[in-house]
């Protein structure tokens, strides 16, 4: 029992990691609280149904499909949001929350409000322990959400790219006068947030149901994270996300699938009162990535 339940949790983990990649990774660099962050995945999920329903595409043929699809919507973000007036945080929370409700009754025009779930056509089951199940989801998501949380430390750590966007998470202005490009690094930034919100929406329409106001619990899960890591900390994000994986299975496993919700919020509401600028941050003023 204890060893599905790890896995499960483990599964879970990296999934919410992939989740908030791309929230933590377009607030440090731009400053913008995305607040349709939720809704962008749930459309990704709908494309690849969409895709996989009507022209019989196989899972693995959707992903560079919704990369591609969402990647264009975040670019196409970033220049609405560059017109947005000071102060920008506040205005960029109002601005996305405005999306978030534009795309939820774009879902809910083209998909209505049922319940829809990405099929599991391969559906088979490994049992690598006594009593212990494997499905492929587990697979998919593990894989995929390990891939590209790898591929964006690497980017970050091993690159020129990457070192820029870090300096400019850490110290807008001295990365200006180091003569890297702000402006340039903010459309990057969005641009990899939305190729792992592309690819996170397939994977959210095999674990959960897609409905157009179901974008709020992914975006809860994407706050909740970034404030317990702080922004830019991606190790620190995996292990918040894998602790968030834990508690809200136990507490579905204890008390109920209903419960889950609530002990995110009630997790963001602590962190908020006790730790605004991240539990694993300490009082460093600059987030290492």
């Amino acid at each position: 029992m204890w060893a599905q339940f790890l896995i499960g949790v483990l599964s879970l983990g990296f999934f919410y990691t992939l989740t908030a990649l791309g929230f933590s990774l377009i607030f440090g660099v731009t400053h913008a609280f995305n607040l349709a962050h939720g809704e962008l995945i749930v459309l990704s999920g709908y494309l690849a149904y969409g895709l996989m329903k009507t022209y019989g595409w196989a899972f693995w043929m959707t992903l560079p499909l919704c990369m591609l699809f969402l990647t264009g919507i975040l670019v196409a973000m970033h220049q609405v949001l560059k017109k947005v007036d000071e102060p920008f945080a506040l205005n960029s929370l109002v601005m996305t929350f405005g999306m978030a409700l534009i795309a939820q009754n774009v879902m809910l025009f083209f998909f209505s409000a049922d319940y829809r779930l990405i099929p599991a056509t391969d559906a088979a089951v490994f049992s690598p322990f006594g009593g212990v199940s494997v499905t492929p989801t587990h697979l998919w998501t593990f894989g995929l959400s390990s891939a590209a949380t790898a591929a964006v430390f690497l980017v970050l750590h091993r690159t020129f790219l990457g070192k820029a966007l870090r300096a400019t998470i850490q110290e807008r202005e001295a990365a200006r006068l180091a003569g890297i490009h702000v402006d340039r690094m903010k459309g990057v930034a969005f641009a990899i947030g939305g190729m792992l919100i592309g690819l996170a929406g397939p994977l959210f329409g095999r674990l959960a149901y897609l409905h157009p106001a179901g974008g709020l619990e992914a975006t809860l899960i994407a706050i909740v994270i970034t404030i317990f890591a702080g922004v830019g900390h991606i190790r620190s994000l995996l292990l918040g996300a894998c602790i968030l994986a834990a508690l809200e299975s136990g507490a579905a496993l204890v008390l109920g699938t209903n419960w889950r919700e609530l002990v995110s919020a009630l997790i963001l509401i602590m962190l908020l009162l006790w730790k605004p600028h991240g539990l694993l941050v300490g009082k460093r003023s600059a987030p290492e990535l």
